[in-house]
């Protein structure tokens, strides 16, 4: 191999050349392509199988059958002219190489880098044999034919046809590429586009690059065309410019380019880049703790685009952060004093550098510091206390001060809790109530059962740095009597007439009982929900409507005092509802019909909610009723099993849902007139 091929030999291995998938998917046939400027003047390039390459070079005819160029050589001496010595040696050594039978990899490779340098350098195509220039070409479609021919020039076979092409319609150019998109960091600007539609008549090869600020107008971002490929991934940037000016605004274009070297229209898109070098973090910072306040340090540098810095603040080490100013410091700052920050809790400060344009940078390494309070938590005031069935609910106002939180005490005055706050010298202290702060201006005391007690509540403000204010004015407490009335007891049940009914009677004292709840579910483990309002003490008796027949309910009641207390539940009663009374159906019409055959047409009216119909039949030679349609919820239904002669009748009635059947309508009465 030569050294003209070996220097292409990394490309190639590396890239899915778009004119090497297009001769891998046509080994037998090869590849050609063509493009008319629209004046007379058509472009061919091609390229062979592979495995077929011509010794003699081609001939090349239109679709008339004229021979218009009898033998295209390899290695042209004209052709060679234009190239580097090194190269015209290699072309002239190449159909030596290429007679030799060879199918190894180092062969394919061969092939790959012809290839890649046919496709991209129409000089080196022309040299190669393998494009031609044809001139003065008169309009009108025709097609053009490429033929292979051996070392004494006569045809070996291998033939190479495309579609007619008029060589005054000029061919379209490569697409504009598409979705053109950039991202610029430190590195640079990437660009990235999506592949185009595939084009076998005349593929795009590759892509040029232009950019224009900086000073700059139709500036080359790469020394030679992008070669991408068929298909690559939209996300994976195909170029990046590393020469970008700073501090710009630019302009890219992106150019589609045919195997001709035609240009399509550019795709532009205009971004600013930023000086990334004026953006760089100030390092070290360092945040000093005091009394109400923290000093945050840096070191302050001179650098052309930079127009100052941000300090952003937060809680926690990975943040949230907040900026603390409104507008950038001065690029010349480089101490800020945050006097908005509470005693024993912890700070993390971090500083952005920002340019000439508002851009800002990269965040620097979090510096901490916890500073001190300037005096201990004030009193609280508004201490509040409702008191509830099982707590009692403390409010208050909340301190006007940064305080963690509070502390809540208790100390009983009668009752059961009195003894278990007792001191030794029989002076009641105070107990209290939480381990850790509450953050909240609020606290629940769950008491659980306790009745009839007496207690008192107050509470202390606790600030960040653990320092405690003075108690608070205290409020107490009176618990009322909590006792719960007994359960009632039900006495009887009913679940006649699609209809539940519940006959029970308060617990003694029947004073305690002052309403009842009734409880309803579908399963005996499951407690139910409250039916309707509460009902009076003087109740006795419970009736539910909204019930289906056949369907079974669980039933339980609850009595409740005058205070709102609520005894245990009933054991569940169970009830299976019946069904309702059912009516009976109007008459209903039969009209018989011989044709196209013998048959009965019944009408009759809708069955009432809840209820299907069902249709019966009594022969002369019968004495009982057939059922010969439903359950249903029609209106009408045919009998298409008539007897053949004599009388016959019909009734309705209705059936509810569990299969009960109420009284059947009026019967009609039907007589075959062919008797």
């Amino acid at each position: 191999m030569t050294r003209t091929n070996i220097s292409f030999s990394i490309l190639a291995a590396l890239l899915p050349l778009l004119f090497v998938q297009h001769i891998a998917a046509q080994e037998a046939t090869g590849a050609i392509f063509a493009a008319s400027d629209g004046k007379g003047s058509v472009s061919l390039l091609w390229f062979p199988p592979p495995s077929r390459w011509p010794a003699g070079g081609w001939r090349l005819s239109d679709s008339t059958g004229q021979v218009l160029v009898p033998q295209i050589n390899i290695g042209d001496a004209a052709a060679l002219q234009s190239l580097s010595v090194e190269d015209a040696d290699a072309i002239r050594k190449l159909p030596a190489v290429l007679a030799k039978p060879d199918a190894t990899a180092k062969r394919t490779q061969l092939i790959n880098i012809i290839g890649l340098r046919a496709f991209s350098e129409p000089a080196y195509a022309r040299a190669l044999g393998l494009a031609w220039q044809l001139t003065s070409v008169p309009s009108g479609s025709r097609g053009y034919k490429i033929e292979g021919l051996d070392g004494a020039g006569k045809p070996t076979g291998l033939q190479l046809a495309m579609p007619p092409i008029d060589a005054s319609v000029a061919t379209a150019l490569p697409p504009a590429p598409a979705g053109l998109q950039v991202k610029v960091d430190e590195r640079g600007v990437s660009l990235f586009w999506a592949a185009p539609a595939e084009n076998r008549q005349l593929p795009v090869i590759s892509y040029a690059i232009e950019r224009d600020g900086g000073g700059q107008s139709a500036a080359a971002v790469t020394a030679k065309p992008v070669i991408a490929g068929v298909r690559w991934d939209s996300k994976i940037p195909l170029v990046l410019d590393r020469n970008a000016p700073p501090n710009e605004m630019l302009t890219y274009r992106v150019f589609s380019v045919d195997a001709f070297g035609r240009r399509s229209a550019g795709t532009s898109i205009r971004i600013f880049y930023p000086d990334f070098r004026a953006l760089e973090p100030p390092s070290p910072v360092t945040a000093a703790a005091g009394v109400g306040k923290i000093v945050v340090s840096w070191p302050a540098a001179q650098k052309p685009n930079l127009a100052g810095y941000v300090l952003e603040r937060a809680l926690l080490y990975a943040g949230p952060y907040e900026a603390l100013s409104a507008q950038a410091l001065p690029p010349a700052t480089a101490q800020y004093e945050d006097t908005t920050v509470r005693g024993g809790t912890t700070y993390y400060y971090r500083v952005r550098a920002v340019n000439s344009r508002g851009d800002l940078g990269n965040p620097s390494s979090p510096a901490s510091a916890q500073p001190q309070n300037p005096g201990t938590p004030p009193k609280v005031d508004g201490l509040v206390a409702d008191a509830g069935q099982t707590r009692v609910h403390l409010t208050w106002k909340p301190a006007s001060f940064p305080v963690a939180g509070y502390f809540v005490e208790r100390r009983a005055l009668t009752g059961a809790l009195t003894g278990a706050v007792a001191g030794a010298s029989g002076v009641e202290n105070w107990a209290r109530l939480n381990s850790h702060v509450t953050p909240e201006p609020l606290y629940d005391d769950y008491l659980g059962l306790t009745s009839d007690a007496k207690m008192e509540y107050r509470v202390l403000a606790v600030g960040f740095d653990n320092t405690e204010g003075l108690a608070s004015a205290s409020v107490q407490v009176t618990i009322a009597d909590r006792s719960v009335p007994d359960a009632p007891s039900i006495i009887g049940s009913s679940g006649a007439d699609g209809k539940a009914l519940l006959n029970f009677a308060p617990a003694l004292p029947e004073a305690k009982t002052a309403q009842f709840l009734v409880l309803r579910s579908g399963s005996e483990k499951d407690l139910g929900v409250v039916l309707g309002d509460l009902l009076p003490g003087s109740a006795r008796q419970f009736t539910d409507l909204y019930v289906s027949a056949g369907e079974q309910y669980w039933y339980r009641l609850v009595a409740v005092d005058k205070n709102g207390n609520r005894s245990d539940p009933t054991r569940p009663v169970v009830i299976r509802v019946g069904s309702p009374q059912i009516p009976a159906p109007a008459v209903l019409t039969a009209q018989y019909a011989a044709a196209p055959y013998p048959h009965v047409a019944l009408q009759f009216q809708q069955p009432p909610a809840g209820l299907n119909v069902i249709v019966e039949r009594q022969d002369q030679t019968q004495d009982g009723w057939i059922r010969i349609a439903g359950p249903m919820s029609a209106q009408t239904m045919t009998d298409n099993n008539v007897p053949a002669s004599g009388n016959w009748r019909y009734r309705i009635a209705y059936v509810t849902a569990d299969g009960k059947v109420g009284p059947a309508s009026t019967v009609v009465t039907i007589s075959n007139p062919a008797r």
